[in-house]
């Protein structure tokens, strides 16, 4: 069945996952539960995601903090893509079996506007797994980070010799040679750093600045298929087979964190500081090179009494494809913990706030976000995430994100021991 192929294209995120480390665009289940924000927001454990001087706010605590495994996965057909094709194959099987009929033309007709219809179509997904190492030791705290992420479009190609086909070929078999493709480059990119994180003043605020320079191993691809002939075809196994370029590299994220006060935080961080454009395979003369570039994101993030309200703000577009549209992303979430009071009538780590009691892997927190792109390429993302004790002595948070055309979720355990 065609959707069952074009699902595949989830599917692959998915198998390459699991097949080795990779990790999405969100950092966790508690990122993405609350929009994607964390820049100011973010817990030490997860804090190398996002922004490394956030590494710091364990450093009134001995314990070691560790986040294994975090699993991501998030996926978007805006335009429908996948009923296209679907729509696509049964106007071709309906010509098919028309030709000589009454109806050709009307199914000609049909036909064509099925293919022209495809044109522009694009889907999106990522996924990943990744853990991290926190271990604070007074004035500097160490992490250990290991993730990666599957980066996956599926866009059309459509050939106009194609429609001259479409309303003039008289052979059925001539329907299923089409020219026009589905072109898939896809990208995993797995990365390993080391974070130090130091505290300093500034203005007289209690401040904190991080540098993550971490390992980069960068593996492209790039497949295609005809659109007639989509069902005949099995994506997974075709992108795994396909020809790959791999390159690695070393690169650098950098992080600054500075306490307004007890209650309010403000948070910037810089991911990839070095530009990289890889070169990825070519097929018909077309190639999809990634780029892993520089995105500057500012935060705040206000907490008290067990809640908590934080926003990110993308300063520069990225497009990670090179040739496609670019992202520029709007992230607000927010958190309520339940039951056993949480460690934030101000916000994680502030300095004077050492003698807040209180756990958060002793209560039930409940987080809900929002997420939209401002560059209008992807569409907008509702999260709900919750976290819980476990008998594991670590809280279980799991996220679910909705859109119009559009899924995701995050699965992840934290410790601190």
């Amino acid at each position: 069945m065609v959707s069952m192929r074009l699902a595949s294209c989830a599917l692959l995120v998915v198998a390459l996952a699991l097949d080795g480390p990779a990790f999405g665009q969100a950092a966790g289940a508690r990122q993405l539960s609350l929009g994607g924000a964390g820049t100011a927001s973010a817990r030490a454990q997860n804090s190398a995601f996002v922004n490394p001087a956030l590494a710091q706010r364990a450093r009134n605590s001995d314990r070691i903090e560790i986040t294994a495994p975090v699993l991501t996965f998030v996926a978007a057909d805006e335009s429908n893509l996948r009923k296209g094709v679907e729509d696509l194959q049964a106007s071709i099987d309906a010509l098919q079996g028309g030709l000589g009929s009454a109806n050709e033309a009307a199914q000609r007709n049909a036909l064509a506007s099925d293919l022209s219809a495809l044109a522009g179509g694009e889907l999106f997904a990522d996924a990943g797994i990744g853990a991290s190492f926190v271990l604070p030791r007074g004035s500097v705290s160490l992490g250990l980070t290991w993730r990666s992420f599957v980066d996956l479009r599926g866009l059309t190609s459509i050939d106009p010799a194609d429609l001259t086909t479409i309303n003039s070929t008289v052979d059925p078999l001539d329907l299923d040679q089409l020219s026009s493709e589905v072109l898939v480059p896809s990208v995993r990119v797995d990365e390993l750093g080391f974070t130090f994180a130091t505290d300093f003043s500034l203005f007289g605020l209690p401040s904190s600045a991080g540098v993550t320079p971490k390992f980069q191993s960068v593996e492209s691809r790039l497949y295609s298929v005809s659109v007639s002939q989509a069902d005949q075809s099995d994506i997974v196994s075709g992108l795994d087979d396909g020809e790959t370029r791999r390159d690695d590299i070393a690169n650098v994220d950098v992080g600054l964190a500075v306490d307004l006060s007890p209650r309010l935080r403000a948070g910037i961080a810089t991911r990839n500081l070095l530009r990289h454009t890889f070169e990825a395979p070519t097929i018909s003369g077309t190639a999809y090179a990634y780029e892993v570039e520089p995105l500057t994101t500012a935060g705040l993030a206000y907490g008290q009494d067990g809640w908590l309200v934080t926003a990110d703000l993308d300063l520069n577009s990225t497009s990670r494809f090179q040739g496609l549209a670019s992202s520029r992303f709007l992230r607000l979430g927010g958190e309520l913990s339940l039951g056993t009071p949480l460690a934030l009538r101000g916000l994680p780590g502030h300095p004077h706030l050492s003698d807040v009691q209180g756990s958060s892997n002793d209560a039930v927190v409940l987080r809900a976000g929002f997420m939209t792109d401002l560059d209008s390429t992807q569409q907008d993302l509702w999260t709900l995430g919750v976290a819980f004790p476990t008998y594991l002595q670590a809280p279980l948070e799991a996220t679910f994100a909705v859109g119009t055309e559009a899924f995701g979720a995050a699965l992840q355990f934290g410790w601190s021991i």
